[in-house]
């Protein structure tokens, strides 16, 4: 075999690998995303929040308690789920202050947003929203608080990319009670 052949056959052997490795890339099957609602309810969400704002007294029925509140949101598994962690501060209501997590994702067979929190009062709770209308969630929620089963409502209205409203209320007897309204900022 002449010098130029050799040059030809040693070309396309090394070129056939190459050549494979790129077909099988292209015959890979596209990456999942995660769901658009999921999307479209949690983008700007990652990062720090500071938050103000009031709860009801629970030892003085009909008053309000100024809060302080910090919420860490995180992007977790590649954008399928989202993890949050919160601590309200110390106050006459709650001489200890609260802590606890929440965990959100997209659930196919409900074709809803899904949620699951916890708290160091003893607090659980699970929740399902239909996702963003407008520029607000509405979360529903059943679970327990001390002890007691307990059905709430949770709506984040954002106002912008740094600036959201939570509006905390339980079932009261078949009547929503708001018991608690923060502003939070993105810091």
């Amino acid at each position: 075999m002449d010098l130029s052949r050799r040059v030809v056959v040693l070309a396309v052997t090394l070129s056939v690998p190459v050549l494979a490795e790129d077909a099988a890339k292209s015959a890979a099957p596209p990456k999942p995303k995660p769901n658009p609602a999921l999307v479209e309810a949690f983008k700007d969400a990652a990062g720090t929040w500071t938050c103000t704002g009031s709860m009801d007294n629970p030892q003085s029925p009909g008053t309000q308690i100024k809060t302080k509140s910090e919420m860490k949101i995180s992007p977790e598994a590649d954008g399928f789920a989202y993890s949050g962690s919160y601590h309200l501060e110390k106050n006459a209501a709650m001489p200890a202050g609260m802590k606890g997590m929440l965990h959100w994702g997209w659930d196919d067979s409900k074709g809803k947003l899904v949620e699951l929190g916890f708290d160091n009062l003893g607090s659980t709770w699970s929740g399902t929203s239909d996702g963003m209308k407008g520029d607000t969630t509405v979360w529903s929620e059943e679970g327990a608080m001390m002890g007691q089963p307990m059905k709430s409502r949770t709506t984040v209205t954002k106002k912008s990319a740094k600036e959201i409203t939570v509006v905390s209320e339980i079932d009261n007897k078949g009547a929503w009670q708001k018991m608690g309204e923060d502003h939070c900022k993105k810091k």
